[in-house]
Formats: structure tokens, sequence, C-alpha cells
């Protein structure tokens, strides 16, 4: 008895199972029903001792269905074996069965219904109905064919007989068209989720896309303003010390201080054009980095003694807790310079008349060197620190470097193997803390 059930519940999930289209799951039916219509004509033509032919031809029949039906299963070419099995159940399995049983007096006429049925849902179109058409040509010719030769139908021995007959061939008819329905719309039923499924994917999608497409607005005015803005001081200023070159005597203080704000603000666009680039970059995995071995503290000591005095004009301090003599790192120079112009750059512009501290510290266990850039300046949302390093968010509408500036730092900290997070608490300062690996990368 397992083994019936293990056999019911293979076969169901080979070849019905709910994830198959609904073709391939009436193919298999059909294939089920000439390799049982051919053991039934062989059990009866055995019992009637005659028709030794029509017993070997349904034998073949039943045979050369269930080895077409493993081929399409392992091959996948149910077309193929659909048009092969059609032209064998309608012009060789039902015809046999319908003159063996007796012919329309046994109600065997009602099973070249499901041939019909059969064909329309596994030919399409054009093939469906050219099938269909010679299907009908052909039941038509059986019926004439029993009339015109009523020898050529296997006699019941009784009417009993012709009645349970009749019996038998409505229900197997009812039950096959029974389980076509309930494939049918199971399939239905799948599609119609699918369907559903398909549609909140899609409405999510267009939701993401509207997101996307206000970033992107966000983005292109943010970036304008943010190169707009310098370029009008640059504009200024270069009017301004036109105006100065035709005074007497020459002021070239004046001038000088014009020309140093002229330069800071040509690095300030320099700077939004290489965050630019590198955004371009990142998202198209191109981000390339030129690793040499370097120490830590030197890059940050000497660039925090550079920054400060270039970035700094909200009266900051600054505090530094160094580890020196730690070993070198294989790390790009120029990108961790960039990392850390960044941060100090955000630190400088969020901190008034506060204190800033860099550190730098080595994880012995690990192998790590972590730095950190602390701050006691305005500080961040929540919700904004969770998710700043991953894209473009800004504290302040009109200041998006920020965002861009950390997503970028991100990233570089990434390609090198490292890691990078944030602490932040709203209104009492932000850190930002990277770690580097000393181990020499395997591609170094």
């Amino acid at each position: 008895m397992k083994g019936v059930k293990s056999f019911i519940k293979k076969a169901y999930s080979n070849y019905f199972n709910s994830d198959l289209d609904v073709r391939v799951q009436v193919y298999n039916l059909l294939s089920f029903v000439v390799i049982i219509a051919g053991v039934y004509v062989v059990i009866v033509a055995a019992m009637l001792e005659s028709h030794e032919g029509v017993m070997m031809l349904n034998a073949v029949n039943s045979v050369l269905s269930y080895v077409m039906m493993r081929v399409a299963r392992k091959k996948n070419c149910h077309n193929i074996c659909s048009w092969i099995l059609i032209i064998l159940i309608s012009f060789i399995v039902l015809p046999v069965l319908f003159f063996m049983c007796g012919g329309n007096k046994s109600g065997a006429g009602v099973i070249f219904l499901l041939s019909i049925i059969f064909t329309s849902v596994l030919l399409q179109r054009l093939a469906r109905a050219l099938m269909l058409f010679v299907e009908l040509l052909f039941f038509a010719a059986c019926f004439i064919v029993e009339y015109l030769k009523p020898d050529l139908l296997t006699v019941l021995p009784s009417e009993l007989d012709y009645l349970i007959s009749t019996i038998l061939n409505f229900f197997t008819a009812c039950i096959l068209l029974l389980i076509m329905v309930v494939v049918v719309f199971r399939l239905f039923h799948n599609k119609q989720k699918l369907i559903e499924e398909l549609n909140r994917e899609l409405l999510d999608r267009n939701e993401a896309l509207k997101r996307y497409d206000k970033m992107k607005s966000d983005f292109l005015a943010t970036v304008a303003h943010e190169i707009k803005t310098p370029l009008a001081v640059i504009a200024a200023s270069s009017y301004d010390t036109i105006d100065m070159l035709d005074e007497s005597p020459l002021n070239t203080n004046g001038i000088k201080v014009n020309q140093t704000v002229i330069e800071r603000r040509v690095k300030h666009i320099d700077s939004v054009l290489l965050d630019l680039m590198d955004t371009v970059a990142i998202e198209n995995g191109r981000l390339s980095l030129n690793r040499r071995p370097v120490s830590l503290s030197k890059i940050l000591n000497s660039i925090c003694e550079v920054q400060h005095s270039k970035l700094d004009t909200n009266g900051n301090s600054m505090a530094y807790d160094i580890q020196e003599g730690l070993p070198l790192i294989w790390a790009d120079r120029q990108r961790i310079e960039q990392v850390m112009t960044n941060l100090l750059a955000n630190a400088f512009y969020y901190t008034k008349n506060g204190k800033i501290t860099v550190s730098l510290k080595q994880l012995s266990l690990d192998r790590q060197q972590v730095v950190c850039v602390s701050d006691t300046g305005e500080g961040m949302d929540e919700e904004v620190a969770r998710v700043i390093l991953k894209r473009y968010v800004s504290t302040k509408s009109d200041y998006w470097r920020h965002g861009i500036g950390l997503h970028v730092c991100h990233h570089i900290i990434v390609s090198h193997g490292g890691s990078m997070g944030i602490d932040s608490v709203k209104g009492k300062g932000t850190s930002i803390h990277f770690s580097l690996s000393e181990s020499r990368p395997e591609s170094a």
C-alpha cells in the first residue's frame, strides 16, 4: 500500500505539478488516458480470447505513450510529442475502442469528444483548427462505417452489457473532463496569483522609480546650487579684483584676499566634480585604486595640518590622538587623503566654535588600524545617520555633499577591504570611524 501511495505521489509531482504549464499537464493526462485505455483493451480482448491484432496494437500504443511521456519530460519536447499523441489517440486508440465497445449503441461515441477537447488545449491557432477539422471528418466517417458495416462492431453478449458499457463510457468521459477542468482551473488560479504578485511588484517598482526620479531631480538641483554658489563668489571676487587694479595706489592685500577666495572656491568646485566622477565610477563598478605601502599616521598628520587652515572658518580647534610607529598599510594615498578631506570638511562645516578630534588606534588582534574623526557640531537625526553612508542624503537641503561625500568615502574604504561606521546625536556632534587592514591584499 505504501508503495502505491509513493508511486502516485511521485507521478503527481513529476507530471501534474502546479508549476507545469497547462498544456504539459494536459499532455501528461492524455498520455495516461492512452496507457490506461490500451491496457483496458488488452484485458478485454484477452477475456474474449480474440482480436490478437487489436491486443498487440494497443499494447504497443500504451508502451509508446509511456515512452513519449518520459522523453517529453526529460527533453522538454512536448509540442512534437503532443502531435504524435493526438494522432495516435484520435486515429488509432479511440476508433479501436469505439468499435470494440459496440459502437454508438454502447455510448462509445462520447469518447470522441475527449479527443476534440484535448486537441483544443494542446494545439494552437492554425494547427488546432486544421486538426479539429480532420478529426471531425474522421469521427463522422467512423459513424458512417458503423452504419454501413455493422459487422465490424464487437457485439456485446446482452443488453445489460450495452448498458454497463454506456455507463462506463459516460462516467469515464465525465471523470476525464472533470480532471481537465480542475487542471485548467488550477492553472488559471496560479496565473491570477502570479498576475497579482507581478502587479504588486510593478507598483513597488513604480514607487521606487518615483523616489529615484525625485532623488535625481533633487540631486541635479543641489549639484547646480553647489557649483553655482562658488561660481558667484568667484565672479564677485574677480570683478572686485578688476576694480582694484584701476585704483591708485594698488591695493595688493585686497587682491591677494580675492585671489585666495577664488583659489578656495575653485578647489571646492574641483572637489565637487571629483565626487561626481567617483559616484559614476562606483555605480559602474570602476573605482580604481593604486595601492602602495603607506604610513597612515603620516597621512593624518599632514592632511590635518593643511586642511585645518584651509577649511576652518568657524573658529574651531583641533585635537590629535594619533598612535605613532604603526606598521605600514597597503592603501591608495590619494584616496585616503580624499576620505580625510571629506570627513574634515563635514566636521568643520557643521561645527561652530567647537572641537574636532582626529584619532588613530591599532587593533593588534585583528591587525586593523582605526581612524576616527569626531566633532562637537550639529549632529544628525538617527534615521539620517543610519542610511547616510549608503545613499545621497543630507541634513540640509542646500548642502548635498554632506551625503554624497560620505557615500563616496564609504565605497573607497570598502574597496580597500575596510569598513566605515557613524555615530551621531542631534545637537551633540558626530563621530565617523573607518578601519583599514595591515595585511597585504592578494591583488597587490
